[in-house]
């Protein structure tokens, strides 16, 4: 890894970080998808938008995701705040990815993270276009014509355990 700054005469400065991610069949990713919502993917409980955005008042937006490709996995997110204060952003979210990396979640994150995974699910398939979009999505992931019908207990079945030895696994080399 390594870090590049590019130098433009703009008020607002756009940061982007990434690592690897992690494959969408390995017995890890259910683990991982729980994970990056406590992380970054939530757009407003997420400790990425607690520390850059609550606490400090950095950014506007925070935000990471897992993206799964057939010959590369990412983990990445992105922010925007004043030229100014980006290194103290970049340091705030570098830090936080680091301590969650070492202590993973709390079990009260773990189970709020669950239960809005579950519960949204349905939300997300509220148009035919979404049902489509979906469909292939399973279908190219190779999950099976039953994912649907299992999705709530794969998420059911991540432990507290397994969250963080799989936020040490993805996030212990850092950003």
């Amino acid at each position: 890894g390594k870090r590049a700054d590019v130098a433009l005469d703009v008020p607002q400065t756009v940061v982007n970080f990434g690592t690897g991610g992690i494959k969408r069949s390995d017995p890890d990713f259910m683990t991982a998808y729980v994970l990056n919502f406590i992380l970054g993917g939530s757009a407003f409980s997420s400790r990425y938008y607690t520390e850059v955005r609550e606490k400090r008042g950095l950014a506007y937006s925070v935000f990471s995701s897992l993206i799964w490709l057939e010959h590369t996995d990412l983990f990445i997110g992105g922010t925007a705040t004043r030229a100014d204060r980006a290194d103290e952003a970049i340091s705030h979210i570098t830090d936080e990815t680091r301590r969650f990396a070492n202590d993973g979640p709390t079990q009260q994150e773990l189970d709020e993270a669950k239960s809005y995974l579950k519960g949204s699910q349905m939300l997300a398939l509220d148009t035919s276009a979404k049902i489509a979009g979906a469909l292939v999505q399973y279908q190219l992931d190779n999950l099976g014509i039953d994912y649907i019908d299992r999705r709530n207990a794969l998420i059911d079945a991540v432990t507290l355990d397994d969250a963080k030895r799989v936020a040490k696994r993805l996030w212990s080399g850092g950003l």
